[in-house]
């Protein structure tokens, strides 16, 4: 299948070096129970992955089924290795990894890699989410990656604390309550009522970064144009700020000993994040085990990560490349990941395999998946510019400022020239 887009080229300005690669490169060119995709190899095949990339039970299985097959799993700037080997036409595996936030920097060159459309996957292409496939895309429709794993979003809660405060506890009920931002900030003020050092969200950045998730447009149109003095932006930023200035916000750090500090005590009684995050918590908080329950994101359903398993182009056995991926994407496979890692399957006949959907105690024995692959299903398709995160900063490090004192008209005003500035000297 031939993901067609009508975006245009986005404006390459930045990464120079990288252009040059293509033309380089064109000069050379046991399973678990009931996998329908084994690896059909004899010849020697490579792949790279970072670590958690993939599950390790799953890369031993479909290893041992696959004579040759070696991986190396790469630490510290992954994309960066990646990058040297192509500009040296050299030690370039026959299967990588690609992070998610990586894609839009390798699409624009589309050559290093093999458009997967060209070869058999119509047997599996239709089984992964279209606003995913879009995202490893080009303008014309060559299809870099199939995607190992999406990030949609929830709202993580604990029940007691709700409970104690007086607010509805059922995850439908939650989600009816905290349906848009209005609703949620109103819930919020309730909760702090009862709970009166309880906050909603952890940084205004980050509550910022959630809702430019659940929009449709992000910093940098395809034609390269600046959108971060547009609706979506400034949007997201309003509710930012309202947060901050309702007291709904802790303004600390996610993941840091405060965080998991309040997270403990019940003060921070309301995380949204990807459905990987409720790793996060479980690891922070094992105490609580039992006491939380998740629904939908107020405002939409978000994506938060995900990443994708591509072929080189200098890959020369594409084919057996390309069933290994099958292999390792099984839905079987893509369901022990899950289990193993936390990363959210995005092949959606995983999501019919059994025990998937038994519940998790952590959750009060609540079928999490259910609520997440709700959330897939209603996935806006968004563009992602390779200068997205560059230009994007500057409103995360002024929302920063906010919460240290700073006048949020000022701070706005100096995002936008600093983001403008950032797009121009890319």
């Amino acid at each position: 299948m031939r993901i067609n887009t009508s975006r245009g080229r986005p404006r390459v300005v930045a990464y120079a070096a990288i252009t040059s690669l293509a033309l380089g490169l064109a000069a050379c060119s046991s399973d678990p129970v009931g996998s329908d995709d084994e690896p059909a190899s004899d010849g020697s095949l490579t792949m790279w992955i970072w670590p958690g990339g993939l599950s390790d039970t799953v890369v031993k299985t479909v290893t041992d089924a696959t004579p040759g097959l070696e991986t190396s799993v790469i630490g510290d700037d992954f994309k960066q290795k990646l990058l040297t080997g192509f500009t040296a036409n050299a030690d370039i595996p026959d299967i990588t990894g690609v992070k998610g936030e990586d894609m839009a920097f390798f699409l624009q060159e589309p050559d290093l890699f093999t458009d997967l459309n060209t070869l058999d996957i119509d047997d599996i292409v239709g089984e992964f989410p279209d606003w995913k496939l879009a995202e490893a895309t080009t303008p014309d429709g060559a299809l870099l990656g199939l995607p190992i794993d999406i990030g949609p979003a929830g709202l993580f809660y604990r029940e007691d604390v709700l409970a104690d405060a007086g607010l509805p506890t059922d995850p439908a009920e939650v989600q009816a309550a905290t349906a848009t931002y209005d609703d949620y900030f109103a819930f919020g003020e309730e909760l702090q009522k009862a709970v009166p050092d309880a906050y909603l969200e952890v940084s205004a950045g980050g509550l910022f970064g959630k809702v430019m998730g659940q929009s449709e447009t992000k910093f940098v149109s395809p034609e390269g144009e600046f959108l971060g003095e547009g609706d979506e932006v400034r949007g997201a930023w309003n509710l930012a700020v309202e947060a901050w200035d309702r007291g709904l916000i802790a303004g600390i750090e996610d993941g840091s000993p405060d965080w998991a500090s309040a997270v403990g005590a019940g003060t921070l009684p309301t995380l949204s994040g990807a459905a990987w995050y409720a790793g996060d918590i479980k690891n922070s908080v094992a105490d609580t085990s039992g006491l939380w329950r998740v629904t939908q994101m107020p405002g939409g359903p978000a994506n938060i990560g995900g990443s994708f398993l591509t072929i080189p182009a200098a890959t020369e056995d594409k084919e057996a490349a390309l069933e290994v991926i099958k292999a390792l994407l099984s839905p079987e496979n893509e369901a022990v990941m899950y289990t193993e890692t936390g990363n959210f399957p995005a092949r959606t006949t995983a999501f019919e395999e059994p025990g998937l959907h038994d519940g998790d105690d952590f959750f009060g024995g609540q079928d999490t998946v259910a609520v997440f692959v709700e959330a897939s299903e209603n996935m806006p398709t968004v563009y992602n510019s390779p200068l997205d995160n560059q230009v994007a900063a500057p409103y995360y490090t002024e929302l920063g400022n906010v919460q240290t004192g700073k006048d949020p008209e000022q701070a706005w005003a100096d995002a936008v020239a600093a983001a403008k500035e950032a797009l121009e000297s890319a």
